[in-house]
C-alpha cells in the first residue's frame, strides 16, 4: 500500500535510473540535460547519480537502470516522432551505452539490479518493471536521471498511477534548460507534494535505512527463491493421481 507518510523514501523504497545514457553530436545540444538544480552540470548530476545509487547499494534496495531505446527505422518510435526532440536512444549508437561516469558495469550487474529497456518516456508503460517491484515488495520508488521534464516526470506520473509513492533526488535530475527543469518538478509536486526531496534527506534516510529481505537474499543466495519447479506433495492426492493411481471414491467426488 503506498506510504501516507513525510518518510523520504517511504517504506519499501527501488531506486530507478532513468535514462542516463551516452548523447549523440547530433543531439548534444537539446539531449544533454545539463540544467538542474546545482551547479556543474550533466558531470554534476552523474556523479549525484553515483552517490544514490552507491546507497541504494549499501541500503540492499533494488536498483533499476532504463535506457529508452528505439529501431533505427523509427518503427516503434510512435507520437515521439512530432516531438520537438531530435533523434535519441537510436540502436547501434552510443546512446545504447550508458554513460561512462556512472558507476554501472552492464556485463558484471551487482545482485538485485536490473536493466530495463523501454520504448516510451515513461517507465511503466509496457515494461518488466512492476514484476519487479512487486517481487520486492515495492511502495515507494526513488527517481533519478533525465530528462526532468520528460522521462522522470512522465514515470513519477506512471509510478502514481500504479499507486506507489515516489521520490525525487531533484539534485540527481537535469533538463536541457532550466526553465523545463523547474517545471518538471513542479508537475510532480502537484502530483505528489512530498515526493519532490532534496538528495541528502534521500542518502541520509538510506544509511539509517534496515534494507530489503528479498534484497539481502538475492545478494546472499544469487535468487530470489531456490523453489522453482514442480511442487513436490508426496501426500497429495491429486499429485498421486497424475501418477496414475486411480483416486478413491471421496477423492473423485472431491475432483
Amino acid at each position: 500500500m503506498i506510504p501516507t507518510t513525510d518518510d523520504p523514501i517511504g517504506d519499501t523504497p527501488a531506486l530507478i535510473v532513468v535514462d542516463p545514457q551516452q548523447t549523440t553530436p547530433e543531439s548534444e545540444e537539446a539531449m544533454s540535460s545539463g540544467a538542474g538544480s546545482i551547479s556543474g552540470g550533466r558531470d554534476a548530476v552523474m556523479e549525484n547519480i553515483n552517490t544514490v545509487v552507491k546507497c541504494a547499494r549499501d541500503a540492499d534496495i533494488p536498483v533499476i537502470w532504463g535506457k529508452e531505446i528505439h529501431r533505427s527505422d523509427f518503427a516503434d518510435y510512435g507520437a515521439e516522432i512530432e516531438s520537438c526532440e531530435p533523434a535519441h536512444g537510436i540502436v547501434d549508437s552510443c546512446a545504447e551505452q550508458f554513460d561512462p561516469i556512472l558507476s554501472i558495469d552492464e556485463d558484471a550487474m551487482e545482485p538485485a539490479e536490473y536493466i530495463i529497456e523501454k520504448r516510451r518516456y515513461n517507465f511503466f508503460h509496457r515494461t518488466e518493471i512492476e514484476h519487479l517491484l512487486r517481487t520486492y515488495d515495492i511502495d515507494t520508488v526513488i527517481l533519478v536521471g533525465f530528462m526532468t521534464n520528460i522521462c522522470v516526470h512522465y514515470t513519477a506520473h506512471g509510478a502514481h498511477e500504479h499507486d506507489y509513492a515516489f521520490r525525487v533526488a531533484k539534485e540527481a535530475t537535469a533538463a536541457p534548460s532550466q526553465d523545463l527543469h523547474e517545471m518538471g518538478l513542479k508537475c510532480m509536486r502537484y502530483l505528489q507534494p512530498r515526493g519532490v526531496r532534496n538528495i541528502d534527506a534521500i542518502t541520509n534516510r538510506l544509511v539509517e535505512y534496515d534494507g530489503n529481505e528479498i534484497v539481502k537474499k538475492v545478494k546472499r543466495t544469487g535468487q530470489v527463491t531456490t523453489k522453482t519447479g514442480p511442487v513436490s506433495a508426496n501426500n497429495n492426492w491429486l499429485t498421486r493421481r497424475y501418477y496414475n493411481r486411480e483416486p478413491t471414491s471421496k477423492e473423485s467426488i472431491l475432483y
